[in-house]
């Protein structure tokens, strides 16, 4: 027999200025980080400045009997009040699965990246075995996706973990935004599949390359496009494939 360890699961409850937003299927680390990056990356708020508070406190009332271990809470007060009934009618569960971009974000125009970024070959192929490299939980355990923040040279600034992919990526933003780092020369590596919610994601964040070692949908593709984003698929094993924007790419 052997002892085998598994992921934890969290479930994070977002409160808005005492309005519950959001509930989050995720891992238990870097939760300042995830809620940060949701909230910008779904329109409720444009800067981190817009934060007056953000505290998490165990969750006491979660619905699960016996499960209040596996739940928290993070209560956010922010400058700009976001309108309660568009808050309420967005208010929802995302499962470790399934992303989400909230429908009043998908009525706003997102910017065009203008990156003139030129990214060497060399340095995608080896996003994928850096970031390995960097795994600390996936190595425990398994069952993790990842995400890691790299600069043109192929230099690793930062990696984060979850059971969801989306939430590697908001996990990311909200390092981005806390330590105030410029994007415009970033590339993001995702072990996930590039989605068109993970495309709103990174076009939002203005980083100019997305790279992942799995599969990209076909309209994540289109709008990856639209919004002059360089989307990169299957970049393992010393071959990658361009979807959108080759020209950053030598």
């Amino acid at each position: 027999e052997k002892i085998d360890v598994i992921p934890y699961e969290l479930l994070l409850t977002i409160y808005l200025n005492n309005i519950s937003i959001s509930t989050i299927s995720c891992s238990p680390f870097n939760l300042i980080m995830l809620t940060v990056g949701f909230l910008i990356n779904n329109g409720y708020i444009d800067k981190y400045s817009d934060i007056n508070l953000l505290k998490i406190c165990d969750h006491e009332n979660n619905g699960i009997a016996g499960q209040n271990k596996f739940s928290r809470k993070v209560e956010v007060f922010t400058t700009v009040k976001s309108d309660e009934n568009v808050i309420l009618q967005n208010q929802k569960y995302i499962s470790s699965a399934c992303g989400s971009i909230d429908d009043f974000i998908l009525g706003k125009d997102l910017k065009k990246i203008k990156s003139s970024i030129r990214v060497n070959s060399e340095v995608i192929l080896k996003l994928n075995i850096e970031t390995l490299k960097h795994q600390r939980h996936k190595k425990a355990h398994g069952g993790l996706h990842s995400a890691a923040l790299f600069d043109k040279n192929g230099i690793i600034s930062v990696i984060m973990e979850d059971i969801g992919r989306h939430n590697c990526i908001d996990k990311i933003a909200g390092h981005i935004l806390i330590k105030r780092l410029p994007v415009n020369d970033k590339i993001i590596f995702t072990t996930g599949r590039l989605s068109l919610d993970i495309i709103y994601k990174i076009s939002k964040m203005l980083i100019p390359v997305i790279v992942t070692n799995s599969s990209i949908t076909y309209s994540a593709a289109i709008t990856a496009r639209k919004l002059n984003l360089t989307a990169i698929g299957y970049a393992r094993g010393g071959r990658f494939n361009i979807y959108s924007c080759p020209r950053r790419v030598t």
